[in-house]
């Protein structure tokens, strides 16, 4: 199979590039035929070519120099499938119309949402409207976009041009119930919406019971903006009696970072933020810790990390948000808790710390569930929708 590949960037910066870094030579080992598109390139994966095309940002108009270079591309490599991830111009992805099936992947809200996180700036709530007239309304209501302006008019059709282009696709492929729901409510025919999640490498994985904690320490891993609730963690930890509190260890970078240190040295609670790091050291944090903590006030597509702790025998402790619910069981591999109750997440945390037999148990689950991820899996699920007729 020849496979096009058009994609945001190629490298190692988040989630999107981490799953193409997976997926790519998998396919290749499969015997696929990859060529990649992509408007920034850090690294090419073995096996694979990679050409950088500049199309338009999130924000900006559709590139017709962009579209043109995409075209000369598809008629060049001739591909038998066109596989679109992340990729934010409309008309680009028009472009790849012309291979015989275009397959575009939701990785996150964007496609769907002027803000990009469908969270409205005014409120924090998470909006779970489809995109147009409702994204104006709320322009004015809750400051979403750019504000009742005519830049926020003109994003917003750019997002129905793009949302048109993946409606015409063959197939959409996410990662969670939840954004089936959003991709629906949008317009996606529904027997062209298909569920596969993310692909887990087999380095992710621990072996059964190799990985006994060492500590009591709590790890939180993403980037650290509100959305992504490591404020929230640290209110959360506070609560539990300063002489049982654990120590939480926050892997990424963001701008609320220096915020957050100040929340933590106010409140009493051990904050370790260690920036960006790599994903080996990540793994080992997560092997010393008790567990995980999600705390993600916006709807998470998905929740990678979720799933990169279960191969590590290690339970977690989230907010029920978005597509959470998709991989954590309450009571299970893991404990939920309404979303934004801080003191719901500090007495569940609390709870697990204090009851070695349960956090060991969640945890065997946790692990037992991973197996599902196994790229080898995903792999075959992608080559069956990228072949589907």
């Amino acid at each position: 199979m020849r496979i096009l590949i058009a994609a945001e960037r190629l490298g190692r910066a988040g989630g999107m590039e981490r799953y193409l870094e997976v997926l790519l030579p998998k396919l290749v080992e499969r015997g696929a035929t990859v060529h990649v598109l992509a408007r920034r390139i850090d690294a090419v994966p073995p096996g694979i070519t990679a050409e950088q095309v500049t199309w338009a940002e999130e924000h900006d108009a559709p590139s017709a120099a962009g579209r043109a270079a995409i075209a000369r591309e598809v008629a060049a490599f001739s591909p038998q499938v066109a596989v679109a991830h992340n990729v934010m111009d409309g008309g680009v992805v028009a472009a790849l119309r012309a291979v015989d099936r275009l397959v575009y992947h939701l990785h996150d809200h964007r496609p769907f949402c002027p803000n990009g996180d469908r969270v409205f700036p005014r409120s924090g709530r998470n909006c779970t409207e489809p995109l147009g007239g409702a994204c104006a309304v709320h322009s004015l209501t809750d400051g979403c976009a750019y504000g009742p302006r005519r830049r926020t008019a003109r994003l917003i059709g750019n997002r129905e041009r793009l949302r048109d282009a993946i409606v015409a696709s063959d197939a959409v492929i996410v990662a969670s119930r939840y954004v089936r729901e959003r991709a629906a409510e949008n317009g996606v025919p529904e027997h062209r919406i298909i569920e596969i999640t993310p692909p887990l490498p087999d380095d992710a994985y621990a072996q059964p019971g190799e990985t006994a904690h060492r500590s009591r320490d709590i790890v939180f891993a993403g980037r650290i903006v509100p959305q992504k609730g490591l404020d929230s963690l640290v209110r959360a930890i506070a609560g539990i009696t300063p002489g049982r509190r654990p120590r939480v260890r926050a892997f990424g970078d963001g701008p609320a970072l220096a915020a957050v240190r100040a929340e933590a040295l106010r409140l009493g609670v051990a904050l370790d933020a260690a920036g960006a790091v790599s994903t080996e050291t990540l793994r080992a944090a997560i092997d010393d810790a008790a567990l995980l903590a999600l705390p993600s006030r916006w709807a998470e597509p998905f929740g990678y990390v979720g799933i990169e702790a279960f191969a590590r025998e290690r339970a977690v402790v989230a907010y029920e948000v978005g597509g959470v619910g998709s991989w954590l069981q309450d009571g299970w591999n893991g404990i939920a808790v309404n979303p934004g109750d801080e003191p719901a997440l500090g007495a569940a945390i609390a709870a697990l710390l204090d009851d070695d037999a349960r956090r060991a148990r969640l945890a065997r689950n946790a692990r037992a569930d991973a197996e599902r991820y196994r790229a080898a899996t995903i792999v075959d699920a992608l080559f069956t929708a990228y072949r589907l007729r």
